[in-house]
């Protein structure tokens, strides 16, 4: 009886376990998918949340200590992997003018040189100099990543400028996020899990829907069937002990007959 409260208690323990865990999941679920619908998009195909860029970091360009020249304001690098998080200002023509030298900022990049510059191609560098006409007037910044010793190959003009990095930054889930906003990642990640929930949730309720509807009437545990075996044996062998004890009199009868 002790062992049956003690595995009935335990199991209570791992159903609300599972439980609150399946919930977590389905808050995630959702919190994902809100983000996922309620991302806007501008020209160049660059997701935007509340006037914020959420950039996953490709390389180790910008892997390495800040420049001691930099002010001390001004953000430190990251590595290939985070999430960076950045001030969209890719429709702000004055914003983009107004950019200092230390600045971070997001451009449109021929990422996977092929010649050409994609909707949603983007680099982030450190801005290191200015780019300037003959009459001395800024029209442009001269970029490079923090872990490269020569700058970028081409001036950055305004026109390119999507965002500025405010310094900060989740670290090390970029690839895990990417992967979640694909459709594949999407379905395995969010969809399946939440038919398997909803599953687990239906055959929790029918199981809960028949221990009501059953309730009161005499369930055989395993210990009352081991139980019952055991009585049985036990009559079994008593009846064949008296059978054994009426023949055995039935012999003593007939011996004492025949004298």
């Amino acid at each position: 009886m002790e062992n049956q409260e003690k595995k009935s208690k335990t199991k209570k323990i791992i159903d609300i376990v599972v439980n609150v865990v399946l919930w977590l999941f389905v808050i995630f679920s959702i919190f994902i998918t809100v983000v996922a619908v309620s991302v806007d998009k501008d020209d160049e195909n660059v997701p935007i949340v509340g006037g914020k860029c959420y950039l996953t970091v490709l390389t180790s360009s910008m892997d390495a200590k800040k420049p001691d020249y930099f002010p001390e304001g001004k953000p430190s690098g990251f590595k290939a992997g985070d999430i960076i998080v950045a001030k969209y200002i890719g429709k702000d023509a004055e914003a983009k003018t107004k950019l200092d030298i230390g600045d971070v900022i997001s451009l449109k990049f021929d990422v996977n040189n092929d010649g050409r510059i994609d909707k949603g191609e983007l680099n982030t560098h450190r801005i290191v100099d200015f780019e300037k006409n003959e009459s001395g007037e800024v029209t442009g910044y001269i970029t490079r990543g923090d872990n490269r010793v020569t700058n970028d190959e081409t001036p950055v003009y305004f026109n390119d400028v999507v965002a500025v990095y405010n310094g900060k930054k989740i670290v090390g889930i970029g690839y895990v996020l990417d992967f979640l906003r694909s459709r594949l990642g999407f379905a395995l990640c969010i969809i399946l899990p939440l038919f398997l929930f909803f599953g687990y949730e239906l055959f929790i309720f029918i199981k809960t829907l028949l221990a009501v509807k059953n309730e009161g009437k005499k369930v055989i545990t395993a210990e009352d069937e081991e139980l019952i075996k055991q009585r049985a044996v036990e009559e079994y062998l008593r009846r064949q002990q008296e059978a054994a004890n009426q023949t055995s009199a039935t012999e003593d009868i007939s011996s004492k007959t025949e004298e």
